[in-house]
């Protein structure tokens, strides 16, 4: 286990429940993802340009997943329906009947039951529990979305099928969530999983991932902020969206994450005006999704935050 740390925030270990540590072993690299590297890392040389405009499609193109069968049980069980949202069909998930409503929102390349493990001990405290997929992403339409288009898409479902009393996010789905408060979306509390602070730390990464040239990065990141404005690293970033929200937070990450470091989270929750944060070990980037100690921790605090509420 991790000793306690000394932060201005509140930090704290979080037991693992979820049963022993796999091996230390890397990964197999993916066929697809070897010939990219490959191609990036030659053409990005010659051609930065190209590879620049074809990194920045790549960057907006979420992978979709089929749904696993860990998931299968969640999503029969769900009131699954389609909204048109300024054009798009976003595919949407309830579970439970009455109660104040908590909305979870998934990461890159996820799909609303990916934090599935959460609706039942949600439904048991008493909740009702909304999920979606993301433009993009799963049963919804689109080849192409970005931070903003989900943060929009969060704005409306609260409208449509709030208001939120909390939000879940795991990853990516933070930022989203960060940029959709931006906009008037004020839930009494807010978990974060596994949050990444910083998108020129994400950006950083996708073009180390793909083995992307130093000049190619760079054509890229211009395209980037050419569509979006030249601060976007800057004003798109979750860290610098929560700073002096009064709404309480607890931010969870997983020391032993290879996706997205836990010292993002760190910064989130230091960011954060008296958010709480917990570091655990053993449980990587998505095994946090089921932890039973990260789930229990998470229901607690909003159960608690909701009674505050409502005093």
């Amino acid at each position: 286990m991790m000793s306690n740390e000394s932060y201005p925030i509140v930090s704290e270990e979080l037991p693992v429940k979820a049963g022993p540590a796999k091996p230390n072993k890397a990964p197999a690299v993916p066929v697809v993802l070897r010939l990219m590297r490959a191609a990036f890392s030659v053409g990005g040389v010659v051609f930065p340009r190209l590879a620049g405009r074809l990194a920045y499609r790549l960057w907006l193109t979420p992978t979709r997943f089929r749904t696993p069968v860990s998931e299968q049980a969640v999503l029969t069980s769900a009131v699954v329906d389609q909204l048109e949202l300024d054009g798009m069909r976003i595919a949407t998930y309830a579970w439970g009947q009455s109660g104040p409503a908590v909305l979870l929102v998934h990461g890159w390349s996820g799909r609303g039951t990916q934090l599935g493990a959460f609706v039942e001990p949600l439904i048991n405290a008493g909740y009702r529990v909304i999920s979606f997929d993301a433009p993009a992403h799963g049963n919804s339409s689109g080849r192409q979305t970005s931070l903003y288009q989900i943060a929009d898409v969060v704005v409306a479902l609260n409208q449509r099928l709030g208001p939120f009393e909390s939000v879940i996010t795991h990853s990516f789905g933070g930022p989203c969530l960060a940029a959709a408060m931006q906009q008037g979306v004020h839930p009494a509390a807010v978990v974060s999983l596994s949050p990444p602070a910083s998108v020129a730390v994400l950006v950083h990464r996708f073009a180390e991932t793909l083995a992307i040239p130093a000049r190619a990065e760079q054509d890229f990141v211009r395209r980037f902020k050419q569509a979006f404005g030249d601060d976007i690293l800057e004003v798109a970033s979750m860290q610098n969206n929560v700073r002096n929200l009064a709404v309480p937070a607890l931010v969870i990450h997983d020391e032993d994450d290879k996706d997205v470091p836990w010292q993002e989270g760190r910064a989130v929750a230091q960011a954060w005006n008296g958010a709480r944060f917990i570091r655990t070990s053993k449980l990587g980037h998505r095994r946090i999704l089921r932890d039973p100690a990260t789930i229990e921790a998470s229901v607690e605090f909003i159960r608690s935050n909701q009674s505050k509420a409502d005093i």
